[in-house]
């Protein structure tokens, strides 16, 4: 009997501080990133651990409200656990591994690639748990590959087939309006319409003007899942918001913010039947457990929305599994997934160091 052959997958995420000890190396992390805080030379080797020091006590307090620490790992874990499982059904032929890499918490990008190394596979596929493209996630991730890579030649010379990101894939749109079609049947009142606002982690508009593609991508998912559920749901009035969350520093970040839009929504639409979806989204953490469950749950009652759900993120949910496995199966068979074999000009893969199959 043939050998199988051995199919290796890098499965990219921020991550997040499992305890209120790894809250300050976290934020060290990433305020350290070049593709995070754009920082002049003389103080990038200071200013990161001052910013991190300064915002540590305000963030223990969050990750406090949800138990001490991040689920992001132990859901990823299980994601790739899952993933792999599908594909080992799907490819009987082949041997897969699926192996984790957090860009700013355990366990990091050094430690996946010497397990893939172990494991020897004779192609590697980079899947980003970012739907939507972004310089400071989609990039930042392929950057550190890119240059860490370097180090294993074993694994530097492989075939490599990229994910770039997948905002309008189907079976991940379909994935995402069954969380918000959940929310919306837990709905009481059937007669009001049901506002729908998709909240997605903000980002500085200065990146958007440099050409980042992620507010056009965010904004594409947005309009998918609308018409998914325009369709699905004839029967109910729906109306559909965009809005961002997880504003920090001085900079001026893509609106309109959340909680400003929370209030918006109350006071001009006279909102009874509220549905917030983590959009940007594939896992909860501290912004959809602290900022949406707490926060802004509290902040529609303050408002007098009768009636607020939060669709569910798609952590483990099966046909999200199977969505992962659908773009592992395509990026196999295109060579490149959606990407022109990364010669697109998207700006979030270091085209000059990342090759393709």
């Amino acid at each position: 009997m043939p050998e199988k052959s051995r199919l290796g997958i890098l499965l990219f995420n921020l991550g997040g501080p499992e305890s209120q000890e790894e809250v300050l190396p976290f934020l060290e992390n990433l305020f350290s990133d070049p593709d995070i805080m754009d920082l002049p030379p003389l103080v990038k080797t200071f200013l990161p651990r001052f910013l991190a020091r300064r915002r540590a006590p305000k963030s223990r307090s969050y990750y406090a409200a949800i138990g001490g620490g991040s689920p992001l790992r132990q859901i990823t874990d299980s994601q790739a656990a899952l993933l792999e499982e599908a594909l080992s059904r799907s490819f009987e032929e082949m041997t897969v591994k699926v192996v984790v890499a957090m860009r700013y918490a355990h366990p990091r990008l050094s430690a996946a690639l010497k397990s893939l190394e172990e494991f020897a596979p004779e192609r590697l596929i980079l899947l980003p748990l970012y739907p939507q493209r972004s310089t400071t996630t989609t990039r930042s991730s392929f950057r550190e590959f890119a240059e860490m890579v370097k180090n294993h030649p074993t694994l530097a010379t492989l075939p490599l087939y990229v994910v770039p990101a997948w905002p309008a894939f189907p079976p991940y749109i379909q994935a995402l309006s069954e969380t918000v079609l959940k929310a919306v049947e837990r709905l009481p009142d059937t007669h009001n319409p049901v506002d729908i606002l998709f909240s997605a982690h903000g980002i500085p508009e200065k990146r958007i003007r440099q050409g980042d593609p992620y507010q056009a991508d965010t904004e594409t998912t947005v309009r998918l899942v609308g018409n998914w559920l325009t369709k699905n749901l004839p029967h109910r009035a729906l109306r559909f918001h965009l809005s961002y969350q997880s504003r920090v520093g001085p900079l001026k970040w893509l609106g309109p913010e959340t909680k400003e839009t929370i209030a918006t929504l109350a006071d001009s639409h006279k909102t009874v039947n509220l549905v917030l979806v983590p959009v940007s989204f594939v896992s909860d953490h501290q912004e959809t457990l602290y900022e949406m469950d707490i926060t802004y749950r509290d902040l529609a009652k303050e408002c007098r929305i009768l009636h607020f759900e939060r669709a569910p993120a798609l952590n483990v949910q099966t046909s999200f599994i199977d969505a992962l496995r659908h773009l592992v199966e395509e990026s196999l068979a295109d060579g490149c997934f959606d990407c022109a074999r990364c010669r697109c000009d998207c700006g979030v893969c270091p085209k000059e160091t990342i090759g393709t199959a």
